[in-house]
C-alpha cells in the first residue's frame, strides 16, 4: 500500500463549473458496488466518448489473459514504432524497448501513457485491431450495451463510444474479478528514473477513502471521471463525465460520493434495469469544451498540479428551477462533507503527498517468461491467443486507432 506523508501542497488550482450546455446533458452515475444498487443517476445509458477511461478496458482484458494463462504479470512486452509515435500522454518508449506487463499497466493507469496501452494492445491482441475486437467481444460478455471499443486508449475515434452505466459495469468487474490486482487502481504516484508520475485521478490523496479507478480527456467528451471510494465498510463506484475541466470532474465527484454515502436507499433502479437514453451515438462536445481555449493552455489528463480544487458549488436557487444537478446540493445529508463550501465554492484540500513506486523498463530479473509484441525477437503462438476473425456487430475489422 502506497505511503501518505503529511506534506501538502501549497498551490491552490482553480476551477470553473459547467456551462449550461454540459448541466444539460453531463451524465453522472453512482453505483453500490457490491450490490449493483443505483444510488444516483443522470442520463446514465446516454454514450458518451470514454476517452481515456477506455484503460479500464484495457487493463480488463489483459488481466483475463493472464487469467487465462495467455500472459504473466512479469512478461516482457516489446514496444513497436507504431506503439513509440502516440500522441501524449505517454511516457516516451521506443521501438525495441521491453517493459513487463505488471509495469506497462501501473504506469497506463497512473500516467494514462497511450505509448503503453498500445504496447499492451499489440502484445496481448497481436495487433491494435485484433485487441479491439477482444475489446468488444469483453464489453459484450458484460452486457456493455453502448459500448464500441476502436483502440486501447481512447483518442477520438468516430463510433469508440460508452456510457455511464458501461463504465460501473467494467469497474464492477475490474473490483470484483481481481482483487488481487486491486492496488493498480490507487497508486497515488510512480517513479520512472527520474521522473515522478503522478496519478492523474485528482480523488487520489484529497478523498478520504477513495481508491481509484480512472480520468479521461478529449475535446469531444469533456473531463471524464469514474471513481471508487470506501467508508463505513461501503464501497461505491461514481462516473461524472462531459465536465469542463479536470478540476471540476473532481469536484463534482467528490459531492456525488459524499450524497450518495449519507443514502441507504437508491432510486429504484439496478445497473441492469436503467432505461435505455433514446440515443444511438455520443455527443461530440469539441464545441463546448475547447473552443476559445489559449493554444497551449494544459488540457490533458496530467494537469493536477497537487493544490486545492476549488469550483461553484450548486446554489438553492438553481435546484428550485429543477436544474438535473440538484443532488449535488451540500444540504440533507447524514454523511460528513469531505470537501468545505465558502462563498458559494465547494474547495477540495491539496493532495496528500504519496511516496511514488518504482517501476523500470526492461525484463523482471531474473524472469523467463517469454516476450510478448511484434517486436519481440522469438514468435511465441502459445503464450497469446490469436484473435478470432470477424467483428463484433458495428465494429468494423478494419478500424484502426488514430494515431
Amino acid at each position: 500500500m502506497m505511503r501518505l506523508t503529511k506534506t501538502f501542497a501549497a498551490a491552490t488550482l482553480a476551477v470553473s463549473t459547467l456551462s449550461g450546455v454540459a448541466s444539460a446533458q453531463s451524465p453522472v452515475l453512482v453505483v453500490d458496488a457490491a450490490s449493483g444498487q443505483v444510488l444516483i443517476s443522470e442520463d446514465a445509458t446516454r454514450p458518451w466518448n470514454p476517452a481515456s477511461t477506455t484503460k479500464m478496458m484495457t487493463a480488463y482484458v489483459a488481466l483475463r489473459a493472464v487469467r487465462q494463462g495467455r500472459a504473466q504479470m512479469d512478461s516482457p512486452l516489446v514496444a513497436s514504432a507504431n506503439a513509440a509515435r502516440q500522441k501524449p500522454s505517454k511516457i516516451g518508449i521506443r521501438p525495441g524497448q521491453e517493459i513487463t506487463l505488471e509495469n506497462a499497466l501501473k504506469v497506463m493507469m497512473v500516467k494514462s501513457a497511450n505509448d503503453v496501452a498500445v504496447v499492451i494492445a499489440e502484445a496481448i491482441g497481436g495487433s491494435v485491431e485484433g485487441f479491439a475486437r477482444l475489446m468488444n467481444a469483453e464489453a459484450q460478455r458484460l452486457g456493455m450495451g453502448e459500448s464500441r471499443f476502436y483502440n486501447p486508449h481512447g483518442f477520438h475515434a468516430d463510433g469508440h463510444q460508452t456510457s455511464a452505466r458501461d463504465l460501473a459495469v467494467l469497474a464492477r468487474a475490474l473490483l470484483t474479478e481481481f482483487p488481487e490486482h486491486r492496488e493498480l487502481w490507487g497508486i497515488g504516484a510512480v517513479q520512472l528514473g527520474n521522473r515522478v508520475l503522478n496519478n492523474t485521478n485528482g480523488l487520489i490523496g484529497r478523498y478520504s477513502g477513495a481508491s481509484g479507478l480512472k480520468t479521461g480527456f478529449v475535446c469531444a467528451s469533456g473531463f471524464n471521471l469514474v471513481s471508487t471510494a470506501s467508508r463505513g465498510g461501503r464501497t461505491l463506484i461514481a462516473i461524472v463525465l462531459g465536465a469542463a475541466s479536470g478540476g471540476d470532474r473532481v469536484v463534482r465527484s467528490a459531492q456525488l460520493l459524499d450524497q450518495a454515502f449519507g443514502m441507504w436507499g437508491g432510486n429504484g433502479y439496478s445497473l441492469q434495469s436503467l432505461p435505455r437514453s433514446g440515443h444511438v451515438f455520443a455527443p461530440n462536445m469539441r464545441s463546448q469544451i475547447c473552443t476559445g481555449r489559449r493554444r497551449g493552455v494544459v488540457l490533458a489528463d496530467d494537469s493536477d498540479y497537487g493544490g486545492a480544487i476549488l469550483a461553484n458549488s450548486q446554489t438553492p436557487e438553481s435546484m428550485a428551477a429543477g436544474s438535473p444537478l440538484a443532488f449535488f446540493s451540500t444540504q440533507n445529508t447524514a454523511a460528513p462533507r469531505t470537501y468545505s463550501v465558502s462563498a458559494g465554492r465547494a474547495i477540495l484540500g491539496p493532495r496528500v503527498g504519496m511516496a511514488p513506486i518504482p517501476i523500470y523498463l526492461g525484463r523482471a530479473p531474473g524472469s523467463t517468461a517469454v516476450a510478448l509484441g511484434p517486436g519481440a525477437r522469438q514468435a511465441a503462438p502459445s503464450a497469446v491467443a490469436q484473435p478470432q476473425p470477424g467483428a463484433i456487430p458495428g465494429i468494423p475489422a478494419s478500424a484502426t486507432a488514430l494515431a
